[in-house]
């Protein structure tokens, strides 16, 4: 149909993922199909993490994996808090083969600071989203200026580095210590196309003269913080080109989830994430549409596996179709976080209708 969003490239990569590459469910791949092979690599991950994880095998004694054949069976299985990455039993490879540990406090409570462990082969996973998830906003020949923090090996500035030439396009890295009156020159010195940053330094950027960047961006991505409707509206009418979204956190291996051009939600990487709505205080699985707390479950053989980890994010699942033509789930924006760290509080930050604070 004329004027139709281009499809999210991630459909292609999680058929080929999956295995469906060159069957008749490409380019619509069916969530039915989607959803049947979680479960099956659901079942995989967990008979795997029940025997290499102490903790896993404590919290999975008693679980029937074999039962668990929609994502409506998830309601079987225990949840994660923060809390929970500090047990021992946890890491299930060596200290040898963790490529990044991540330490970050947990919100809300005096208890020990999450720490996260990644190996290399985690990372990479990483890094192939990374790749197919900017071919939506930018290709080859683009020059792509990275704002974003972590240019050690393996952070999310790294990642990104590794990721590009993927697609044929290459990262523009400014001085550590950069500053907004620095970056006019860089992006014109450099041929920048494409803009990645965080929601407050695209803030620090639209302090100066709307000029300074007007038409020099095809396309920004904003990552690492909530990107708020009105900064939104800013950065596109400031500047002249399109803004999208991307949702994930540390816990998710950094990356999780990326608008299309149809701005309509956040496509997921669900060949190694699964991701579902649940009710913060029972964890039962919601319906699409209805709001929830975001769990998130890693798939296949990870140095630090998750099942059912609570993020403490607030959000919906989208239902199918997506305007792109997609016809996997989608994750909507995050509406808010809990107030406390109490896993068992349905608290969050801000009032929202449809997830009562008094429950």
């Amino acid at each position: 149909m004329s004027g139709a969003p281009a499809r999210s490239p991630l459909d292609t990569w999680l058929a080929a993922r999956i295995g469906r590459q060159g069957r008749a469910e490409l380019p619509t791949l069916a969530e039915a199909v989607m959803e049947a092979w979680q479960m099956k690599e659901l079942r995989r991950t967990l008979a795997w993490a029940r025997h290499a994880s102490g903790f896993h095998a404590r919290r999975l004694e008693s679980a029937s994996i074999d039962a668990l054949h929609c994502r409506a069976d998830m309601a079987r299985l225990p949840r994660m808090t923060a809390a929970d990455l500090a047990a021992p039993g946890l890491l299930v490879v060596s200290q040898d083969e963790i490529a990044r540990v991540v330490s970050l406090p947990t919100s809300g409570t005096s208890g020990p600071p999450k720490r996260l462990h990644f190996s290399e082969a985690d990372l990479t996973r990483t890094r192939e989203f990374f790749a197919i998830g900017m071919r939506t906003l930018c290709g080859k020949g683009d020059a792509v200026l990275v704002l974003l923090p972590g240019r050690r090996a393996f952070g999310v500035a790294d990642l990104l580095t590794r990721a590009l030439p993927e697609i044929g396009a290459h990262a523009v890295l400014p001085p550590e210590t950069w500053t907004a009156e620095e970056l006019p020159g860089l992006v014109a010195a450099s041929g920048v196309t494409t803009l990645i940053a965080a929601p407050s330094q695209f803030a620090q950027m639209l302090k100066l003269p709307p000029g300074a960047f007007k038409n020099r961006f095809q396309a920004v991505l904003s990552s690492a913080e909530p990107l708020d409707a009105p900064l939104r509206a800013s950065i596109k009418n400031t500047w002249a080109c399109d803004v999208y979204d991307h949702w994930g956190m540390t816990e998710t291996g950094y990356g999780g989830g990326v608008e299309c051009a149809a701005h309509s939600g956040y496509h997921l990487r669900e060949a190694d994430l699964l991701v579902e709505i649940a009710d913060p205080l029972t964890g039962a699985p919601l319906p699409d549409g209805e709001l929830g707390e975001i769990l998130v479950t890693t798939l296949g053989e990870r140095a630090m596996p998750l099942l059912r980890y609570r993020t403490g994010d607030a959000g919906r699942m989208l239902p199918a179709p997506c305007p792109c033509g997609s016809r996997l789930r989608r994750l909507g924006p995050v509406a808010g976080r809990r107030a406390t760290g109490n896993p068992g509080d349905a608290d969050i930050t801000r009032p929202i209708k449809g997830w009562s604070r008094q429950r």
